[in-house]
């Protein structure tokens, strides 16, 4: 058996626990999260108090089966915000952190039973780096997937140790339903058609007879209920960005104050000493809307952006053709994607390259203005005529 040692951090619920810590007069209380696929209104996450509400369930059929329940709209940056201070937290603690989805986190633990004083100190450290009311559970094995279902199986605010010798991993996993694996749904439907309903009786099977049914998926499947995960921890990436917000002093949907909040929001970021020279390849805008979810925009740049005029120029260009979902009470503004350089190639030819120029003066132009700039070029159309006005004539510029 392996001697890795991992820890998995579990937080259910945690968009319901999120929204009771933003607003504790929902403690207590039915609450349920929905969230809009096209024209469909589901529930993305329930409260326990929201009794026969599931994830994933019609949000008509939800209000159906708890009438009294609060209803709030999915607020994923806030929810994901939340989860990433937690991953900071976690890194603090260990250099291995691993990000797999919202609420879950794996975490290595190689070498810090000795900086702590023993694993039961290390894992008392872990579940403090979550705040109380998300009930934290930790689930500790020599694999990913035993330490999830470790986690899953604990209690809230409690860590559970799967034993490390391979029958004790068996007798740990017997009885617990197939439904834990990493599979797909169809995959799953099928072993409950084979009768095979927990993970004692898949590792039963030979490992041939459930790859010749499921291929690969299914072998897979075979050595997680066998207890045996030998994937390796992939620690999270933290990607650099800059923020810079403002609060308007009363909600607004005019496009005059917006703009001018983003651009003083530009302004302030690429004066940050964390861009100084630097370009980025991606621009978030996030706003709260009166009595509405919140609303986000991103935007990707084809070309790197270097200073706040251009950086401008291209967003005022986007946003003409968006529609507010209402008046925004505040603005968050996030740059990403920095790079060194701007990644623009120079032409061979001088010529090509002032037509070039000239095509770019048309677009920032026109992103400025809103539309076709009043510019014209004298084209000849008539020299030989006798009459001036005829021989030539004034035509849209178009390099």
């Amino acid at each position: 058996m392996t001697d890795r040692s991992i820890a998995c951090m579990l937080i259910t619920h945690l968009p319901v626990k999120a929204e009771v810590r933003r607003y504790p007069q929902l403690r207590g209380k039915p609450v349920i999260i929905t969230e809009s696929y096209g024209s469909k209104d589901l529930v993305l996450d329930s409260s326990a108090e929201a009794h026969g509400v599931r994830s994933g369930m019609p949000l008509a059929e939800a209000m159906s089966r708890c009438k009294e329940a609060s209803l709030i709209q999915a607020d994923a940056p806030y929810y994901n915000n939340t989860f990433d201070k937690l991953i900071r937290a976690l890194e603090l603690r260990s250099p291995v952190v691993e990000k797999d989805g919202l609420g879950c986190a794996y975490v290595g633990l190689e070498g810090l039973d000795l900086m702590y004083g023993g694993e039961a100190r290390v894992i008392a450290s872990l579940l403090q780096t979550a705040p109380t009311e998300f009930n934290p559970r930790v689930g500790v094995a020599g694999g990913k997937f035993p330490a999830y279902v470790a986690a899953v199986t604990t209690k809230g605010g409690r860590a559970t140790r799967v034993p490390k010798d391979a029958a004790g991993i068996a007798a740990f996993l017997k009885g617990l339903s197939i439904g834990l694996l990493p599979m797909s749904w169809a995959n799953k439907s099928r072993l409950h058609r084979f009768g095979i309903h927990t993970l004692d009786q898949l590792s039963a099977l030979p490992e041939s007879a459930v790859q010749a049914q499921l291929g690969a998926a299914g072998r897979r499947a075979w050595l997680l209920a066998c207890g045996v995960d030998d994937s390796p921890l992939t620690p999270h990436q933290a990607q650099q960005v800059v923020e810079e917000s403002l609060t308007f002093p009363s909600p607004t949907i005019t496009w005059s104050p917006i703009l001018m909040a983003l651009s003083t929001l530009l302004g302030r970021a690429f004066a940050r000493p964390e861009i100084g020279g630097r370009y980025i390849r991606t621009a978030t805008i996030e706003s709260h809307v009166y009595r509405l979810p919140p609303w986000v925009k991103r935007f990707g740049f084809k070309e790197a952006m270097g200073s706040r005029d251009r950086t401008m120029s291209a967003l005022k260009s986007r946003l003409d053709s968006v529609t507010l979902p209402g008046p925004l009470e505040d603005m968050k503004l996030t740059l990403a994607g920095f790079t060194g350089e701007s990644g623009i190639q120079a032409n061979l030819f001088s010529d090509v390259r002032k037509q070039e120029q000239l095509k770019e003066m048309m677009r920032q132009l026109e992103s400025l203005l809103g539309g076709k700039p009043p510019i014209y070029q004298m084209k000849e159309v008539e020299p030989w005529s006798r009459i001036p006005e005829r021989r030539q004539a004034l035509v849209p510029f178009n390099p």
